[in-house]
């Protein structure tokens, strides 16, 4: 009819139409075949949609088992299998699941919001002491400075003192930069150039004048251990100044101990403890007080 319409001929008559009658009639038609297209794909959409589905459905239905048996043996184990399989089923469906309670303490208890606070205040403690450090050991700090000028003069007191208790007859002082100064007739020592004597009574004189420096800044230390430095080199003049000095201490209520291989000191303290080590083995004696 399309094709009739098209060339002008009437498709109920078989006559050739006039130019209005034939538009309107090829108009018409061209309507009706849009309209019975456009249904046409629709329809096709929809089948391919269905062939989809049925596809899909198709792949999820599991394959049926073979139940047909051989034997009725076979049924029996079958139809067995089943039951246990079914009572299983049941029993972990009614069975409460035990990691239940632990999930849920988990999930209100365990998850805990993180707090820094603590962890950033000591962060800011470990910055300032680490800044105080620097500025206690760094040879340009000016609070440096300010505490070694502070007590410079009497640490350079007390070490002239005690030098000339023990008999050291070179003069030893302090920097401000805390470098030490050795010298002797104006001629300058480095402590290396010292015999091991002089070594030993430099050493004492030192450690005893930062002791009273120390308690000179805080309180007095009642406690004082000499292990073996009398021993390191010293001559009879040498023990007999640093055990003067030792003894003048321990007349200030200071508790001495005086460790030596000296056998000359041991009538020389007040009380005595013997320690003697063999085979590995390390044994004290009871102190024996000498009158």
């Amino acid at each position: 009819m399309l094709t009739s319409s098209v060339e002008k001929i009437c498709p109920t008559g078989s006559q050739e139409m006039d130019k209005d009658t034939h538009k309107q009639v090829h108009d018409e038609y061209l309507a009706q075949h849009r309209e019975e297209k456009k249904k046409l794909t629709d329809k096709t959409e929809k089948r391919d949609e269905i062939k989809t589905l049925a596809t899909t459905v198709q792949s999820m239905i599991p394959v049926l088992a073979n139940t047909f048996y051989k034997t009725i043996d076979e049924a029996y184990k079958h139809k067995t299998t089943m039951d246990t399989l079914g009572n299983s089923l049941e029993n972990e469906l009614v069975t409460e699941n035990p990691y239940t309670e632990q999930i849920e303490s988990l999930k209100n208890n365990s998850l805990q919001e993180i707090d820094f606070t603590i962890m950033n205040q000591l962060v800011v403690l470990r910055d300032h002491q680490e800044f105080l450090m620097k500025l206690l050991t760094n040879k340009d700090s000016f609070i440096r400075k300010k505490i070694i000028d502070q007590n410079l003069s009497y640490l350079n007191h007390r070490l002239a003192h005690y030098l000339t208790e023990i008999g050291l007859p070179h003069l030893v002082k302090f920097k401000s930069d805390l470098e030490v100064e050795i010298t002797m007739y104006g001629k300058e020592f480095d402590f290396d150039n010292l015999s091991r004597g002089e070594r030993t009574r430099l050493i004492l004189s030192l450690s005893w004048s930062f002791r009273d420096v120390f308690e000179s800044l805080n309180e007095k230390i009642n406690l004082l251990f000499v292990d073996e430095l009398l021993d390191n080199g010293l001559d009879a003049s040498g023990v007999e100044s640093a055990l003067a000095v030792l003894k003048k201490m321990s007349r200030e209520k200071r508790n001495i101990f005086l460790i030596s291989h000296r056998d000359e000191l041991v009538g020389r303290v007040a009380t005595t403890m013997k320690v003697i080590k063999e085979g590995g083995f390390t044994s004290i004696d009871a102190p024996d007080t000498q009158v």
